[in-house]
């Protein structure tokens, strides 16, 4: 099996080029900062995120990605501010009901920064950009934010990964491509919903594996448009059900539903669904006011059942220069 893998990579290497080009995420719904720049800066404090996803683990090769988010406010400021005793609420989820509340939303700037690492057998991309968002009032209870990010995306090919019966293969050869990124989007936001959409790798550039060859592929543009909304049934049980859609040229759209329940401002739990047939199970616990972690298990795209122990996904989630301690972020509840 493990002598497969580098064959296997071969044959799937022009489809991945292809196919959806950024990584995918189980855990999204707890930090959409990876899919829309729109969200930089949208709590009072320091927002960091750092992921690890394996699939098909157990594999030779598996498929990794790691992530590392941080995004910030600049000049966020409320005429009045008050602290509440209530109970506070896991940052993906709740009733909002603790930490600080701001009584009067005021327009500001924020900031991030994404790295992303991302393997697939020899195959190597790793994306960094910076983020910029202004956020800005539509009325009492409905805000809107608009951001772009810029950076770079690196493609490598190590072939010192492959094994090649002849060593003499033209195909064993290292590649190497460094392009420019750039991505955009909108985030609609209230107390008890939102709505976003955003297009990344606009820049469609193009990458040559050999330069010998005049065969090109595309760094397509991903467009994706999210919702979300909070159902508050009792005091201690919320509920937020959220859809993506995902549309790649030239390829068709995918649909991503999910469920989260919020138990006792604490615990959550949830799933998830893809169009094309793979699933998810995720939970998560807030441990104080600076750390959370979530986790998620799922066995991704049918066709490679049987292949690997499934795929995990494990966030640690940071909220930085929290000085008033909350535990519930206001707007991605």
């Amino acid at each position: 099996m493990i002598r497969f893998i580098p064959f296997l990579f071969i044959c799937l290497l022009p489809l991945v080029t292809l196919a959806q080009q950024k990584p995918q995420y189980s855990q999204y719904t707890i930090n959409n900062y990876l899919l829309n720049p729109a969200i930089a800066g949208i709590e009072e404090y320091a927002d960091v995120k750092i992921g690890s996803r394996s699939q098909m683990s157990g594999i030779d090769g598996e498929p990794t990605t790691l992530y590392l988010s941080a995004h910030a406010p600049l000049d966020f400021a409320s005429k009045r501010r008050k602290k509440s005793h209530a109970r506070s609420t896991p940052s993906f989820g709740g009733n909002n009901s603790g930490g600080r509340i701001s009584e009067r939303f005021r327009p500001h700037h924020g900031v991030g920064v994404l790295a992303v690492h991302d393997r697939l057998g020899a195959f190597y991309r790793t994306e960094a950009s910076v983020a910029y968002a202004y956020h800005l009032s539509l009325s009492r209870d409905v805000r809107l934010s608009g951001g772009v990010s810029a950076g770079l995306i690196q493609q490598q090919l190590r072939s010192n990964e492959l094994t090649f019966a002849n060593p003499g293969d033209g195909a064993h050869s290292d590649w190497n491509m460094v392009k420019p990124n750039l991505a955009a989007g909108l985030w609609l936001y209230g107390n008890n919903f939102y709505v976003g959409t955003s297009a990344t790798q606009l820049l469609g550039n193009t990458i040559n594996f050999d330069n010998s060859l005049e065969e090109r592929s595309i760094l397509y543009e991903h467009y994706f448009l999210t919702g979300a909304y909070k159902f508050n049934i009792t005091e201690e049980i919320s509920l937020v059900p959220s859809v993506m859609l995902m549309w790649l040229q030239p390829l068709p759209g995918s649909v991503d539903f999910n469920l989260r329940a919020v138990y006792d401002d604490r615990l959550w739990v949830g799933g998830s669904y893809r169009q094309n047939g793979s699933y998810a199970v995720l939970a998560g616990v807030t441990i104080n006011h600076i750390f959370d972690l979530g986790y998620a298990y799922d066995r991704g795209v049918p066709a490679f059942n049987g292949m690997g122990n499934g795929n995990h996904e494990v966030v640690l989630g940071m909220r930085i220069f929290n000085k008033a301690k909350v535990m519930c972020p206001q707007n991605l509840w």
